[in-house]
């Protein structure tokens, strides 16, 4: 468990910013490379995608994305790609004249939502008495706090969904069908 986690806080905030910490250490160990002049960009976004990226998205399909997380994550994401290209906030480049050059067509939050919906796929797929198809279908009962409701996972999904322009019931059923 997390430090200050506790049961029934089902939040990401923590999770998130400890992903980013993790991949902020890792990106800084490899900071000789980004440096590299003898290494094309190409390879340095493999190292990037197959080391950095890989930490920082350990288990985010299960993640309810808040617009905060989505900022906190890019903002990231564009310092390590700005290591990489030798660009500093200073020389003012756009974030997508950046991702041009590096030919990344997918931010973070795209990634992550790419995760969550083939992680929503196995979900649909499995047997109704395994937990995870138990939490998604399940309702909770009991009276419900005063204020706004939290975002649940599922809600990411019908977000994701209506992103794409499916509506929920067509990527249900094309989930089931493979």
């Amino acid at each position: 468990c997390l430090p200050g986690w506790r049961a029934g806080d089902a939040r990401c905030e923590k999770d998130i910013g400890r992903r980013i910490g993790l991949a902020t250490g890792a990106a800084s160990s490899l900071n000789c490379i980004w440096a590299s002049k003898d290494l094309c960009h190409q390879t340095k976004i493999r190292v990037y995608q197959s080391l950095v990226l890989s930490i920082l998205t350990y288990n985010s399909e299960t993640w309810t994305l808040k617009e905060t997380d989505k900022h906190r994550l890019r903002v990231f994401e564009m310092a390590v790609l700005r290591r990489i290209c030798g660009v500093s906030l200073k020389d003012r480049w756009r974030n997508e004249d950046i991702k041009a050059m590096l030919g990344i067509t997918d931010d973070i939050t795209r990634v992550i939502q790419k995760k969550r919906l083939t992680y929503f796929g196995h979900v649909v797929r499995m047997d109704k008495e395994r937990i995870p198809k138990i939490m998604v279908d399940g309702r909770l009962h009991g009276v419900r706090p005063v204020g706004r409701p939290r975002k649940k996972w599922i809600d990411g999904i019908v977000e994701d969904c209506d992103e794409m322009g499916i509506p929920l019931i067509q990527a249900i059923r094309s989930a089931e069908d493979r």
